[in-house]
Formats: C-alpha cells, sequence, structure tokens
C-alpha cells in the first residue's frame, strides 16, 4: 500500500474549472502550462490519488496568478467547489438543506478525497455552532486550509445559513475551523 499522503484527483480538477468558469479558458490553459511535463497535470483522472504537493501547487499557482497572491482569496476556490460539488455528485449530502445534516456526513467527504488525516465534528450546544478539527494528515497547508474554509461557508450559505461566520487556526497537530451562525 502507498503510504505517502494523496488527495483525489477531482480535487485538483476542480482548480482548473475554477480557473476556466471564472477568468476564461485561456487563463485554465495558461494556469496547465505553468506546470512542468513530469507533473503531468492533463492527465489527472478524478478517481485517481495524486501527491499533496501537487494539490498543494496548484493552489498557490491559482492564488498567485489569479487572486493577486492572496491566499486568503483562495476561500472563492472553496466557495465554488462547494457549490458544483454540492449541486451534482454530492448532492445527497445537502438533502434537505439541512446544514447539522451535513456536518454529520462531511467527515465522509473528507475520507474521499484525502488518504490521510481524520475530521472530527463537535455540535455546539443550541446547534448554531461546530468545531471541526482536523488532525493526522503528514502536513497541512495554508492554501488547502483556505479552501476548506471557503468549502465550509460556501456549504453553509448553499444550505441557507444566516450570518455564518468562521475563525480557523493551525495547530501543533493540524487545524481547527469555529462556526457558528444566527
Amino acid at each position: 500500500m502507498n503510504d505517502s499522503f494523496c488527495v483525489k484527483g477531482s480535487s485538483i480538477r476542480s482548480k482548473f474549472d475554477y480557473v476556466r468558469d471564472t477568468f476564461g479558458p485561456r487563463a485554465e490553459l495558461e494556469l496547465k502550462e505553468s506546470f512542468s511535463a513530469s507533473d503531468d497535470i492533463g492527465s489527472v483522472l478524478d478517481s485517481g490519488l495524486y501527491p499533496f504537493d501537487l494539490y498543494d501547487r496548484v493552489l498557490w499557482a491559482v492564488a498567485e496568478r489569479f487572486l493577486d497572491g492572496d491566499v486568503n482569496r483562495l476561500r472563492e476556490v472553496g466557495a465554488y467547489s462547494a457549490e458544483k460539488s454540492l449541486t451534482s455528485i454530492y448532492r445527497a449530502f445537502a438533502e434537505g438543506k439541512d446544514f447539522l445534516g451535513f456536518l454529520s456526513r462531511i467527515q465522509l467527504l473528507h475520507q474521499r478525497f484525502y488518504t490521510h488525516g481524520t475530521m472530527a465534528v463537535d455540535i455546539g450546544d443550541g446547534n448554531k455552532s461546530t468545531r471541526i478539527t482536523l488532525t493526522g494528515a503528514p502536513t497541512y497547508s495554508d492554501a488547502d486550509l483556505q479552501v476548506a474554509a471557503g468549502f465550509y461557508l460556501g456549504v453553509g450559505n448553499l444550505l441557507g445559513l444566516e450570518s455564518i461566520r468562521l475563525h480557523f487556526e493551525r495547530t501543533d497537530h493540524g487545524a481547527v475551523f469555529d462556526l457558528s451562525w444566527a
């Protein structure tokens, strides 16, 4: 078994989709051409597993080339991913526009997209907040964490939450996302 830290190809390909849908087909081609032949970006399959390092380099390239170098703007990419995935292949995860129901199933999504790491979801008192804790992956990237933050916010917006707020921080063993809503 391969013990390297990998992500699903769909995680990589969706970033190229974001660039194409937001900045046009020429921008997508420019992004692809910025990678070396050894990266073999053109052969990435949605169901395949690819090194986390490649995924991280794609995220940083998107930020540098299209988001004014601002890694925080990768939240826009995460929100795009939420919309695309929850209105298509993973729409069952958004069933009934129930954010708490989504949170109860989000760990399954995490396991489908990352080969390492665990996710814990703790719903706060009153069902108006949650803490998502990521641990156990060999590495965590600021770029990937910003995409995750945008994904969680995007899901909340898609599922009709009002005044959703998010704060996250890195920890010694991963990251913690605190979300709250009205």
